[in-house]
C-alpha cells in the first residue's frame, strides 16, 4: 500500500520546510529521520484554491474530524511542510479546508497534493491513487509492516417526527494493510484469520493481556498487530 504520506520528525523549527523529492514505496517506520532541504518563506501557495461551499441545510451534528471548529496542526502539502495551519477535515465530502488567520472564508485544498496532516494528535493520510477509496481520509493508527488505519462510514439520515431533522451517521471502521491491500477487521477472530501462521501465539497473547475488542478495539488491534510484527522479526 502506498500511502501518500511522509512521516517526519515533529520537532523541526518554525516555518515551512520542503521535504524529500521522491515518494516512498511504502510507509516508512516511525523512527526514520528524514533530512530537510530548504525552507520556504511564504504560505501563499497553501491559501489558494476554491472556496468551501456551505451545506444547504441544517444538521443535528457535523461531519468533521473531531470538531467543526478549525484546529491548528501540521500539514504536508505539495511536498512542503507547514506548521500551525488552521484546518478541518470534512469526512462526508472528503475535503480538507484551511483558513488564513483573520479571514472568514475557508479554502478547499487539492487532495492530489495532500501528503499528510497531524491534527489533534492524529496522523491523517490518504491512500494512493491506485485504490478505490483514494480520496477518503484515514487515521493512521500504526505505522509499520502492516499499517493499521481507522476509516469512517458516513451517511445522512433523516427523522420525520414533527419536523424533518437531518443528521450524519458516522461509524468507525478499521483495516489492516497486507501486501498493499486493506483488510477490514472488527474483532479478534477477523484479525487471527489474516495471520494464520501465528494464530496460536496471537490468541494466547490476547488472552494474557486481556485485550478487549468490544470496548477497546483500537488499542487491541494495535497491540495484536504489533505483537505479530515482533514475532516475525
Amino acid at each position: 500500500m502506498k500511502f501518500r504520506v511522509i512521516i517526519l520528525m515533529l520537532f523541526w523549527g518554525a516555518g515551512v520546510i520542503r521535504g524529500q523529492e521522491n515518494r516512498f514505496a511504502s510507509i516508512p517506520p516511525d523512527n526514520v529521520i528524514h533530512n530537510y532541504l530548504t525552507e520556504a518563506n511564504t504560505y501563499a501557495a497553501l491559501y489558494s484554491g476554491k472556496a468551501e461551499i456551505p451545506y444547504d441545510r441544517l444538521y443535528a451534528n457535523h461531519p468533521y474530524f473531531v470538531t467543526d471548529r478549525y484546529m491548528s496542526g501540521t500539514l504536508c502539502y505539495n511536498r512542503v511542510v507547514y506548521k500551525d495551519v488552521l484546518m478541518r477535515i470534512d469526512l462526508f465530502r472528503n475535503e480538507l479546508t484551511v483558513i488564513f488567520p483573520g479571514r472568514a472564508f475557508p479554502i478547499v485544498l487539492n487532495n492530489e497534493k495532500f501528503e499528510y496532516a497531524v491534527l489533534n494528535g492524529a496522523t491523517i493520510v490518504l491512500p494512493d491513487s491506485e485504490t478505490k477509496s483514494k480520496d477518503k481520509f484515514l487515521v493512521l493508527l500504526l505505522n509499520g509492516a502492516y499499517p493499521v488505519v481507522r476509516n469512517y462510514n458516513i451517511g445522512i439520515v433523516s427523522s420525520t417526527a414533527r419536523t424533518i431533522l437531518y443528521s450524519f451517521s458516522i461509524r468507525n471502521q478499521y483495516a489492516i494493510y497486507i501486501n498493499g491491500v486493506p483488510r477490514a477487521v472488527k474483532n479478534k477472530s477477523s484479525i487471527l484469520k489474516l495471520f494464520p501462521d501465528r494464530r496460536k501465539e496471537l490468541n494466547e497473547f490476547a488472552k494474557q493481556h486481556k485485550l478487549n475488542f468490544k470496548h477497546e478495539i483500537e488499542q487491541s488491534i494495535i497491540a495484536l498487530v504489533n505483537h505479530y510484527e515482533h514475532l516475525n522479526k
